[in-house]
């Protein structure tokens, strides 16, 4: 028998309104190309008239007419309900994805805690737990703890009343602390999770939970989800992940993920830092910033000076946050100087990559500052005037959502892909 723990359960709520960060392509003449870019255009916009859509993709009215009806017709997107009385200059006729029609099962997966989300088309999360996976039994058996969360989730939707679509008509869409290679879907030299190296937990989860899977690393999803919540504005995108390991996700300026030549961008826990040079990482080499500034390298320091918390089951990034929320000063420092050595890396990819924005995502952000001003003093002294002009340093708007809404994002622009828009479709009741 499978066993997980449940840590706690968030209440239901609705992610804000998320557009893909990058520009939508001119529709094809293809029916379903024309399909995928109506159907993404509504839900980048929550609500949008025919008029308004004849606008955002040069096609001819007749044309969006047409298959804007296919849509209402078989159920895809319905008439929004009715916010208000028209007003002078207000598009009439608005439409709206069915969020019951499909469904994404999005999962953002720790080390310590992952967190398990059904969410409709339209961004409601319907139900969610965080739950401790225990990922250091292995892979087998925590992707089938993780497939007792998925069926409890959908549980526990189903008797809150909320109509759950059938497997075939959802997409799980995965957060993995770890580089993914895309070809065959599994984490690719893990330093977090070492025994997952080369798993193909794609395969497996598609036969576990009865739909297809999509893999991204963590960091990745989370720049997803920061800049589809921030809009184009925001873009190139940074999100720097600060937790059991430390990682960058890169969302360049037309709303990509930017993996590199093999999936590997992105992974800056190893860039040597200052101060650091004969602590040994878990990749092998000496100095690397993820070993000597991630939260399991705070924790020992605190551990050594005698200031952990052992009164508490805590763990991780939980724990640090709990003795953070005591103020003690020397946690603060421990903390501070830990946010300094990933300033380094910061600014190292500020001066190579010059993004518009770099988020920070921690569970740490919820209680402290500390994190944030130890990477923005040294990003703004080391680098470069130009590279820092136009930059914003910050945690993510979106909080402990970030992950979940990246997640949500990626598998929406696959159910409404021009090569899976007319499986979507109503099923008439008897």
């Amino acid at each position: 028998m499978t066993k997980w723990s449940i840590i706690n359960t968030v209440s239901t709520a609705t992610l804000p309104t998320l557009a893909w960060p990058g520009p939508e392509p001119t529709a094809q003449v293809l029916t379903e190309d024309v399909l995928s870019a109506l159907a993404r255009r509504i839900a980048d916009n929550g609500s949008t008239s025919k008029a308004e859509l004849v606008r955002l993709t040069n096609l001819p009215r007749s044309t969006v007419t047409t298959h804007v009806d296919w849509l209402l017709n078989r159920g895809v997107i319905v008439r929004a309900a009715d916010k208000g009385p028209l007003r002078r200059g207000r598009p009439a006729d608005q439409v709206e994805l069915n969020g019951e029609i499909a469904a994404v099962i999005a999962i953002e997966m720790g080390v310590v805690n992952t967190t398990v989300a059904l969410v409709d088309l339209r961004g409601r999360i319907l139900a969610r737990r965080r739950v401790g996976l225990a990922t250091e039994q292995g892979p087998d058996a925590a992707l089938r703890s993780l497939a007792d969360t998925v069926d409890a989730v959908f549980t526990e939707a189903q008797e809150a009343g909320h109509v759950t679509p059938p497997r075939s008509r959802c997409v799980t869409s995965i957060a993995v602390p770890a580089r993914v290679d895309s070809r065959t879907r599994s984490p690719m030299r893990p330093t977090v999770i070492p025994s997952w190296d080369g798993f193909p937990m794609g395969q497996m989860l598609e036969t576990l939970l009865g739909c297809p899977a999509l893999l991204e690393d963590d960091c990745s999803v989370r720049a997803v989800g920061e800049a589809g919540h921030l809009g184009p504005d925001s873009l190139p995108l940074i999100a720097i992940q600060l937790g059991t390991g430390i990682g960058a996700g890169i969302v360049d300026g037309n709303g990509d993920i930017f993996r590199g030549a093999n999936g590997s961008a992105g992974d800056v826990g190893h860039i040597p830092c200052t101060g650091a040079e004969d602590v040994l990482c878990n990749c092998g080499a000496r100095g690397c910033v993820e070993a000597a500034a991630a939260v399991p390298a705070m924790l020992k320091r605190l551990e050594a000076a005698g200031l952990a918390d052992h009164d508490t089951d805590l763990r991780g990034s939980d724990l640090l946050a709990h003795l953070l929320r005591g103020r003690d000063p020397h946690v603060t420092q421990v903390v501070r100087e830990g946010a300094e050595k990933l300033g380094e890396v910061v600014a190292t990819l500020c001066n190579v990559l010059n993004p518009r924005r770099v988020v920070i995502t921690s569970a740490l952000a919820s209680v402290s500052h500390d994190v944030l001003a130890g990477v923005r003093s040294v990003v703004y002294q080391r680098a470069r005037a130009l590279a820092t002009k136009d930059l914003v340093i910050d945690y993510s708007t979106l909080g402990d959502d970030v992950g979940i809404a990246g997640a949500y994002l990626i598998g929406r622009r696959y159910l409404l892909a021009a090569t899976n828009i007319k499986q979507l479709r109503v099923v008439p009741t008897a």
